[in-house]
């Protein structure tokens, strides 16, 4: 299996702030420390959600509480 490459914008400020803002409202809904090596997982399956496309926040929280399954809208 050959590696996919894609052209990925850098994450700036906002971005990051966007991304904390979400990880330590999981963490604190689930009670889990943000260095605990769940939250760590958890803040990589964000970046990688940010970074393929989705830049809402409700949705990005939804898609790391596995509820990405619900359909709210149509």
């Amino acid at each position: 299996m050959g590696t996919i490459f894609w052209p990925k914008d850098p994450l700036d400020g906002n971005d990051m702030t966007l991304l904390t803002s979400i990880l330590r409202r999981w963490c604190e809904r689930y009670q889990v420390e943000l260095t605990a090596e769940e939250s760590s997982r958890k803040a990589k399956e964000l970046v990688e959600w940010f970074e393929f496309g989705v830049k809402d926040p409700v949705e990005l929280e939804e898609l790391i509480d596995g509820k990405h399954w619900l359909v709210s809208r149509i």
